[in-house]
């Protein structure tokens, strides 16, 4: 089967997947908070702290799933895991309707659980575009999955907010179907493969931390990845403080922010690899995101220039720095390899949500600083181990790239 009709339907699932993942985005907060609903009745819980539970049990299913979906492609096969669990969100998201229709929290909290652990599937995507490489390359395959994803970012709240008017269960109606026709797709354009893990492989993601040529590696993306939760859980409060803005000029800095990630992730990402080496773009992609983040609180209200050059810098390391883990990270399997980056991002998610929320209380701006400072100590760290003390050797046939 051509491997470019392959990475189109992965680039289809994850665009249908993460459309999915952001479709509630408009339509949580007045369910709970401004409808009246039914839902947001439970035991006598005020409503917000029920929208919260909501806000952080499916990034918690999608910590727990992508720890250990990645790793059992390896063992497993791609094809048979992705439409296995495409299946199950496609159960959570009609689980969630039925909940909704029902007015039933309980069902509604179990269903955004069940959700998030499937939708950890977004690590074996990862691996089929790795998986590719030579025949394309992993960089560009990267870089379209990366764009794939920010425009799913873009469709999703969209179509929930549309389809809102037409009751609260309508847009995870819809959801389930578009993961219904996914697994069409999957079924349909993605080859039957055979399972590479090696002998001995983990069965989780986080068991790559035991090596000790990982653990590096784990610990500055962690660092990256609180600089990153950082700035999305953060940046639409500083907007609101400093700018006055509403909810139509947040939208509106979304677009810019997406569109300079799309831009360059489609047109700069394979330019800067070929003339500046793996390597260093990565590195340019986290200082530039990492700096114009940490200055962010001290332009004046400005964001225009700020948030492009924030949204190169997580487009550039959002295709280089899993191309370098996938080339450089021995013999474990990349189903384990790309379940690490997920579950690594969706663990800075938790942890920036608890600590950031407490120092907003002194000053949002903080919080902004402080992860971008993050983000330079992890560009620093990357920095170190790569040139410094050569922790992870660039394999026979990627010496020429790094």
């Amino acid at each position: 089967m051509s491997p470019h009709r392959v990475l189109a339907a992965t680039l289809l699932v994850t665009l249908i997947s993460v459309s999915g993942i952001a479709l509630p985005y408009p339509i949580l907060a007045p369910l709970f908070l401004e409808m009246g609903h039914p839902i947001s009745v439970f035991y006598g819980i005020p409503p917000k702290l029920l929208l919260g539970a909501i806000l952080a049990i499916y990034p918690l299913g999608i910590l727990l799933g992508s720890n250990v979906i990645g790793a059992w492609s390896d063992r497993a096969g791609r094809r048979k895991v992705l439409q296995w669990t495409m299946l199950g969100t496609t159960l959570g998201y009609a689980l969630s309707a039925w909940a909704v229709s029902r007015g039933d929290f309980a069902l509604f909290a179990l269903s955004r659980l069940l959700t998030g652990v499937c939708e950890g599937n977004l690590s074996v995507a990862r691996a089929i575009a790795a998986d590719l490489h030579p025949k394309i390359d992993r960089t560009r395959a990267f870089s379209l999955l990366s764009a794939t994803t920010y425009a799913g970012y873009l469709v999703g709240p969209v179509v929930g907010g549309l389809l809102l008017p037409l009751g609260a269960s309508v847009a995870f109606w819809v959801g389930a179907g578009a993961c219904l026709v996914a697994v069409g797709v999957i079924s349909l354009s993605l080859p039957r493969d055979k399972p590479v893990a090696k002998p001995g492989g983990g069965r989780h993601s986080l068991a790559l931390v035991a090596d000790p040529k990982i653990r590096p590696f784990f610990g500055l993306y962690l660092l990256l990845m609180l600089a990153t939760n950082g700035f999305y859980e953060f940046y639409p409060v500083w907007l609101v403080e400093y700018r006055g803005f509403d909810s139509i000029a947040i939208a509106q800095a979304t677009v810019l922010l997406t569109s300079a990630m799309i831009l360059v992730a489609t047109t700069a990402s394979m330019v800067l690899k070929r003339r500046l080496g793996l390597a260093p773009s990565a590195l340019l992609g986290m200082g530039l995101f990492s700096l114009a983040l940490a200055l962010l609180p001290l332009g004046g209200g400005h964001y225009v220039l700020p948030f492009i050059a924030m949204g190169a810098g997580i487009a550039i390391y959002n295709a280089m720095l899993p191309t370098y883990l996938a080339e450089r990270g021995g013999d474990h399997g990349q189903g384990q390899l790309m379940g690490l980056m997920t579950t690594t991002f969706c663990l800075g998610n938790v942890l920036m949500a608890l600590g950031g929320s407490v120092l907003a209380l002194l000053d949002t701006r903080y919080v902004l600083s402080l992860s971008g400072l993050l983000g330079l100590a992890a560009a620093w760290q990357f920095s170190r181990h790569h040139y410094r003390l050569n922790t992870w050797p660039a394999p026979a046939q990627a010496e020429g790239q790094s």
